[in-house]
């Protein structure tokens, strides 16, 4: 018998079982080791209020995704508390379920080594890594996804070995389908797909009746709700973050794929299709667990995600700009299916002397990626919890107005977005009686004149000199990068009011994944007044008598000091300015660190826009510089000092 058609060896099994248990067990481990995100803050604005399901309906409908997960967390908060680790558990709960439903849904098409493998390269994924633990619809749509799987396999099965009609599996891909469809826009597509390939595979027309109907009947219901979203929805569709580039679609449909397959996972996959190429090459059969139903499914899996992909950007174009990483990996126990396949039919059989050293290579690989499952203990989202914490400890603060950044690539500068990340973002970790107020970019630049906060920024720049009083200058979390925040603590530091004091911009650090270990990243900035520099003598900075807990205080990141020289008008021609600062990086454990920076200032405030998404504006922008364009300057802020 030829080696390549035999099952793997079922000790194989054992090893990437043990690693899928393990994932699953440390998704329940950590829940609260990280402050909620912006998402997640989102999420308990639409659940956290004693309006009853209809609030919930009502606020849904300003956002862009279905209510069914939120009805069920709203309900869930009620008994559970509106704690981290409730929120979370969840999410951990139907992230495991996925992986369950899956393996018990695919044991007729697959090997058991096979759904091993599968599961173990599901749980160790990054996608599902942050998803078990993310108070959003993501886990609840893989549960769902893999329930779909199963109840296709299923139904095509009941077709075929009975005349009679599959009423019971076609009410529950119907009731699966429409809940899940009104879980996540992307599992409409999902059963689109899944129906759409069950209507060409199986021959009874009354099945395919039954199946035109589910579609026709979620499709109405989805359309239905989706027009009220759009005329109810407090988002800009249009001029969200997603693009319709095809540079966007490339970036976010290969951003799904690392995260649905680990580095090391995916080289493993890519020898085995080169396996694969060569075996087709030589005409060497691939096993196959089941003739009669493996390839069907096979298939099934391979044209859902084609599918979703096509359809996602066909929406996208026509509808509004959608398409994203996240929301294809809804659908992701479909490409664990073909995973699994893959190793099914080229993976080592695991039973020769040679195949078994290859299965232990791949089982060490696949086991070194446990040693990532340590960032269930790390800060891995945004600060928010972090700063707040900070910031309600900052002397003199505690009653006065809290300058902050709006977010504003989360929701533009209306009523309704600065009031939302005042209150419910900001403030969600702040006592009741702190008002943040939230402000653009432009207009802590003074770019956009905003009445009152000259004078705040001035008295807070006062308040340094004296050493007594609130010196908080702003405070931004989500929508910055490093090298934005430091053109925001430029921006503050030259304003008349606050020059010539200095701004300390305090960096908070989130951990990021990369490759088999955890780095730190900054991603939260509180910017400080702090008073001139005295003499030559390079100090280090003033810093708050602050004191936060353990968790809290891990995320403290470095002290950059910002410190406006002096600028420099066109002597000759139209006028320019052109300003000039010092800046001092000051790391834990390391000699400071000091650059001088000379910047072109523009005072054009142009709309923000997908176009225009930076703190400063754009050279280009029509009517905010007749200057030539700059050559490099403005790549050197990136905070690499």
């Amino acid at each position: 018998m030829n080696v390549s058609v035999r099952a793997p060896a079922r000790w194989q099994a054992m090893v990437f079982g043990l690693v899928a248990l393990i994932t699953c067990c440390g998704a329940f481990v950590g829940l609260s080791t990280s402050g909620l995100w912006i998402d997640e803050l989102f999420t308990v604005h639409l659940i956290h209020h004693h309006g009853g399901l209809g609030e919930v309906f009502r606020r849904v409908l300003t956002d862009t995704h279905p209510p069914f997960y939120y009805f069920f967390l709203y309900d869930w908060a009620r008994l559970a508390g509106m704690s981290e680790w409730a929120l979370r558990l969840p999410s951990a709960v139907f992230a495991v379920l996925a992986i369950a439903i899956f393996a018990a849904g695919t044991r007729r098409v697959l090997s058991p080594v096979a759904i091993t493998f599968a599961c173990a390269t599901a749980g160790l994924s990054e996608f599902w890594f942050q998803q078990s633990q993310n108070t959003r619809s993501y886990a609840l749509s893989m549960a769902f996804a893999s329930g779909l799987l199963w109840l296709a396999i299923a139904l095509r099965k009941r077709a075929r070995e009975s005349n009679g009609f599959p009423l019971a599996h076609w009410l529950g891909l119907s009731v699966l389908g429409f809940v899940a469809s009104f879980t996540h826009a992307y599992l409409l597509l999902a059963l689109g797909m899944t129906l759409l390939f069950l209507l060409i595979s199986l021959p009874s027309w009354r099945v395919r009746t039954a199946l035109v109907i589910t579609g026709l009947v979620t499709l109405a219901f989805n359309a239905a709700y989706y027009k009220m979203m759009i005329h109810s929805s407090a988002q800009d569709l249009q001029n969200m973050w997603f693009t319709n580039s095809a540079g966007f679609f490339k970036l976010e449909t290969r951003q799904a794929f690392y995260d649905l397959i680990p580095s090391r996972i995916a080289l493993v996959i890519g020898v085995l299709l080169l396996f694969g190429i060569q075996r087709k090459f030589a005409r060497t059969p691939y096993f196959t667990f089941n003739e009669l139903d493996t390839r069907w499914t096979t298939s099934l899996a391979a044209f859902v995600l084609l599918g979703v992909i096509c359809c996602g950007i066909g929406v996208s174009l026509a509808v509004a700009p959608s398409y994203s990483d996240r929301n294809l990996l809804t659908c992701a126990p479909f490409a664990w299916l073909l995973i699994g396949r893959l190793y099914d039919a080229v993976g080592p059989r695991g039973d020769t002397p040679g195949s078994k050293i290859l299965a232990a290579l791949i089982a060490l690989l696949i086991c070194a990626h446990l040693i990532t499952l340590r960032g269930r203990e790390l800060s891995r989202t945004e600060s928010w919890r972090p700063s707040a914490h900070f910031v309600e400890q900052l002397p003199g603060c505690s009653s006065q107005l809290l300058p902050v950044m709006l977010p504003y690539r989360f929701g533009h500068s209306t009523p309704y977005f600065r009031s939302l990340a005042e209150r419910e973002f900001f403030g969600y970790y702040l006592p009741q009686d702190i008002h943040a107020q939230a402000y653009m970019p432009a207009e802590l630049a003074a770019r956009h004149p905003v009445d009152g906060l000259p004078e705040v920024l001035a008295s807070r720049a006062a308040n340094a000199d004296t050493g007594s009083g609130c010196t908080l200058l702003a405070w931004g979390i989500h929508d910055l990068n490093e090298s934005s925040a430091l053109r925001v603590a430029m921006d503050l530091a030259r304003q008349p009011g606050v020059a010539p004091r200095r701004v300390l911009m305090q960096e908070f650090m989130t951990y990021q994944l990369h490759g088999l270990s955890w780095q730190q990243v900054p991603e939260g900035y509180v910017f400080l007044a702090e008073p001139k520099a005295s003499g030559t003598q390079v100090l280090p900075p003033e810093l708050p008598p602050v004191r936060l807990a353990a968790n809290d205080a891990a995320t403290l990141g470095d002290h950059v000091v910002v410190d406006y020289l002096s600028s420099y008008n066109g002597a000759s021609g139209p006028p320019y300015v052109v300003d000039v600062y010092g800046i001092q990086r000051w790391t834990a454990g390391k000699p400071p660190r000091e650059d001088f920076l000379a910047v072109h200032r523009l005072t054009c405030d142009p709309p923000t826009s997908k176009s225009n998404w930076d703190v400063w504006p754009d050279p280009e922008i029509p009517g905010c510089s007749d200057r030539p364009l700059p050559t490099h300057a403005g790549a050197t802020i990136d905070g690499r000092l």
